[in-house]
């Protein structure tokens, strides 16, 4: 199958990485900025007085762990610090970077590493009572960050789970999704509610004529999904209460320089139809006939024809995500048109962490303008799969693109008083390397949330208890979910209780920071009836709802 020029588009399926805990312990507390004779620098005067009253000496163990111990252990690595011991001198992190745990296991300071959690559920099994396995039939399973499953990193990366999660989801925003074609958008159950809702405002096939855009290429429903996805407890898009637009404007099978003009065709018929944002997918560098190619001196956002149409869109108030392109691996190596266009958002690809893609195509514009401006995640991205409708993994500028169109729509739509220029130098100004742009990120990696709380002064705050927050459907017949609520990561028991008092199941399951999906499943192996949902945390305290099996 031939693909389009910059929309190369790889698929990688990978597992999660677990991460662990370890406990780290350190040689000494030499150099320490605390000194025992100066005890009312780390200790309370309570505990002071206490230690004077007993006739306990302030002794070494008593001061701090070395923070410049601590601090050289958590640049070394992706580690998260979880507690630290100053009668141990020893901390606990936990990390699933065994490369640089091997790392610091060398550094003179560290006299040994341990391991003291594996995050298995078989792990937990000892941290509470001996569970009965009554009823074996039941099984209970949890999705974790509900409810955005496995979109959870890659939103999270920009802060665009905190903005949906206040309520920023792209309502009232029209986007115009330019691509190749939609293949069997219309069909997938992750996109049926913004078919069922009214929220495809129109279609067009600026390539073929007619309206119809669902017989064509796939890669234009992939891109939508990216942005507008959504299955329950699994998979969030960026924007997955948005409205749109589908215009195909790209025929897969050729490359021409016919397929510049119709771009300028799908961009003033969604200038005219009113959208706010433009997605496109597509950029051109070459071409079947040579004779039209692009050299790089062409990028200069002025020359190519899709470059000066992407300005005049963005004079007109629209704002364009345009995929810096997949070329930064080949020896072109830099963006295509009209991602080089002086007034458009170009975006490069990263992975979930935060590292620059290989693919990625680098600048900057041939006149020496940043480019790309911002990157997203293309790199392993979570998105739907025309074929199958399940949840995949893609590679491509293809996806970053989208998945910042659905950011800006949802940080627009939070602002609704800025213009597309002040959205854009919100969103540039916001991100990671803003003070040192380069020719692989441009400014960086943006914080949606970062951008919207310097404007408004709203804070967001991690949840401070444990809670059941949510039982549905109820009553059940088969599937009953539960959203709980947990203030760490941590192991809890789910038990489920008869009305008399029976108990009928009790399994360990680990939780993440957030909302989980606690999924019981085969309740028809019950009888009907009243039933209690109990959840103990690892502070032995307990969340109770009620269910009806019928």
């Amino acid at each position: 199958m031939r693909t389009v020029v910059i929309l190369f588009i790889c698929f990688a399926f990978s597992g999660f990485s677990q991460s662990q805990s370890y406990w780290v312990s350190f040689t000494d507390k030499s150099n320490s900025q605390f000194s025992v004779a100066q005890p009312s620098e780390f200790l309370s005067q309570r505990c002071i007085e206490r230690h004077a009253i007993s006739g306990i000496p302030i002794l070494l163990n008593d001061l701090p762990v070395n923070s410049v111990y601590i601090d050289s252990i958590l640049i070394s690595g992706n580690f998260q610090l979880l507690q630290a011991s100053k009668w141990f001198n020893a901390i606990a992190l936990s990390t699933a970077d065994t490369v640089a745990l091997n790392t610091i296991l060398n550094y003179s300071f560290v006299s040994g590493i341990t391991k003291v959690k594996t995050l298995k559920q078989e792990s937990l099994s000892n941290k509470f009572e001996n569970i009965p396995s009554v009823k074996n039939e039941i099984n209970l399973t949890n999705i974790p960050h509900y409810p955005y499953g496995h979109s959870y990193n890659q939103l999270a990366l920009h802060g665009a789970n905190k903005m949906q999660d206040l309520g920023f989801r792209g309502q009232g925003m029209h986007i115009a999704v330019i691509d190749a074609g939609f293949f069997r958008a219309n069909e997938l159950v992750a996109l049926e509610d913004v078919f069922n809702s009214g929220r495809i405002l129109s279609t067009h096939d600026f390539v073929s004529g007619g309206e119809s855009v669902y017989e064509d290429h796939q890669h234009g429903a992939m891109v939508l999904s990216v942005i507008a996805g959504s299955i329950e407890g699994e998979f969030k898009g960026s924007a997955p209460l948005a409205s749109f637009h589908l215009l195909r404007s790209e025929d897969a099978g050729t490359e021409t320089l016919l397929e510049e003009y119709n771009w300028i065709a799908a961009a003033e018929y969604a200038d005219s139809a009113g959208v706010d944002i433009i997605n496109t997918s597509l950029g051109y560098t070459t071409f079947d006939d040579t004779l039209q190619n692009h050299t790089y001196l062409d990028l200069d956002g002025n020359t190519t024809i899709i470059a000066k149409a992407a300005d005049i869109a963005a004079s007109k108030g629209i704002l364009l995500c345009v995929s810096a392109g997949n070329s930064g691996a080949s020896p072109w190596k830099y963006i295509s048109t009209p991602a080089d266009a002086d007034s458009v958002l170009t975006i490069a690809a990263v992975d979930s962490n935060g590292t620059y893609a290989f693919f990625s195509s680098v600048g900057p514009a041939s006149d020496g303008d940043i480019k790309p401006n911002v990157a997203s995640v293309g790199w392993n991205t979570y998105l739907i799969s025309p074929f199958t409708g399940e949840v995949m993994q893609g590679n491509g500028t293809s996806f970053s693109a989208p998945m910042m169109t659905g950011m800006v729509a949802c940080l627009w739509q939070a602002l609704p008083d800025k213009s597309n220029i002040e959205i854009m130098r919100l969103i540039e100004e916001s991100s990671n390397q803003y003070n040192s742009p380069d020719s692989l990120l441009g400014f960086g990696i943006p914080n949606m949330f970062k951008a919207y709380s310097d404007e408004s002064g709203v804070i967001y705050s991690n949840p401070v208890e444990n809670l059941i927050e949510d039982v549905f459907p109820n009553p059940a017949s088969d599937l009953v979910n539960v959203i709980f609520i947990s203030k760490i990561n941590q192991g809890i028991v789910y038990r489920l209780y008869s009305e008399k008092g029976e108990l009928i199941l009790s399994k360990s399951e680990v939780v993440l920071q957030g909302k989980n999906q606690l999924k019981l499943s085969q309740l028809n192996t019950i009888s009907a009836g009243n039933y209690i949902i109990e959840i103990e945390d690892e502070e032995g305290k307990k969340s109770i709802a009620k269910i009806v099996i019928i």
